[in-house]
Protein backbone atom coordinates (compact mmCIF):
# COMPACT_ATOMS: atom_id res chain seq x y z
CA UNK A 1 0.00 0.00 0.00
CA UNK A 2 2.74 2.32 0.96
CA UNK A 3 4.51 1.71 -2.11
CA UNK A 4 0.94 2.27 -4.37
CA UNK A 5 0.72 5.88 -2.69
CA UNK A 6 4.35 7.02 -3.23
CA UNK A 7 4.23 6.08 -6.77
CA UNK A 8 0.65 7.69 -7.66
CA UNK A 9 2.11 10.88 -5.82
CA UNK A 10 5.84 10.71 -7.90
CA UNK A 11 3.32 10.25 -10.94
CA UNK A 12 1.72 13.27 -10.14
CA UNK A 13 4.71 15.71 -9.21
CA UNK A 14 6.35 14.87 -13.13
CA UNK A 15 2.94 15.26 -14.55
CA UNK A 16 2.57 18.85 -12.85
CA UNK A 17 6.15 19.46 -14.07
CA UNK A 18 5.37 18.11 -17.60
CA UNK A 19 2.25 20.45 -17.71
CA UNK A 20 4.01 23.87 -16.78
CA UNK A 21 7.08 22.61 -19.36
CA UNK A 22 4.21 22.64 -21.29
CA UNK A 23 2.39 25.60 -20.85
CA UNK A 24 5.76 27.76 -20.14
CA UNK A 25 5.87 29.13 -24.01
CA UNK A 26 1.85 29.91 -24.36
CA UNK A 27 1.80 32.65 -22.13
CA UNK A 28 3.19 35.84 -24.09
CA UNK A 29 5.57 38.01 -21.82
CA UNK A 30 4.10 41.39 -21.15
CA UNK A 31 6.19 44.23 -21.60
CA UNK A 32 5.02 48.38 -20.59
CA UNK A 33 6.31 49.60 -23.37
CA UNK A 34 7.75 47.68 -26.91
CA UNK A 35 10.28 50.14 -27.85
CA UNK A 36 11.80 49.46 -24.56
CA UNK A 37 13.58 53.37 -24.64
CA UNK A 38 13.58 56.29 -22.19
CA UNK A 39 10.78 58.30 -22.06
CA UNK A 40 11.29 62.06 -22.04
CA UNK A 41 8.73 63.80 -20.09
CA UNK A 42 8.31 67.61 -19.70
CA UNK A 43 6.58 68.96 -16.50
CA UNK A 44 5.24 72.09 -17.70
CA UNK A 45 2.38 74.51 -15.49
CA UNK A 46 -0.38 74.97 -18.31
CA UNK A 47 -2.68 77.28 -15.54
CA UNK A 48 -0.01 80.07 -15.66
CA UNK A 49 -0.25 82.95 -17.92
CA UNK A 50 3.04 81.91 -19.52
CA UNK A 51 4.19 78.25 -20.06
CA UNK A 52 6.78 77.47 -17.35
CA UNK A 53 8.41 74.26 -18.34
CA UNK A 54 10.67 72.50 -15.98
CA UNK A 55 14.15 72.19 -17.00
CA UNK A 56 17.75 70.28 -15.89
CA UNK A 57 20.84 72.80 -15.01
CA UNK A 58 23.94 70.69 -13.69
CA UNK A 59 22.04 67.20 -13.46
CA UNK A 60 19.62 68.95 -11.22
CA UNK A 61 15.91 70.27 -11.35
CA UNK A 62 15.06 73.43 -12.14
CA UNK A 63 11.65 74.17 -11.47
CA UNK A 64 11.16 77.71 -11.19
CA UNK A 65 12.65 80.95 -10.28
CA UNK A 66 11.33 82.24 -7.00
Amino acid sequence: MKTDLYTKFVLTVIALALSAIALQNTIPSAFAQANRQPVKVIICDPISYEVSCASTWNGALKVGQF
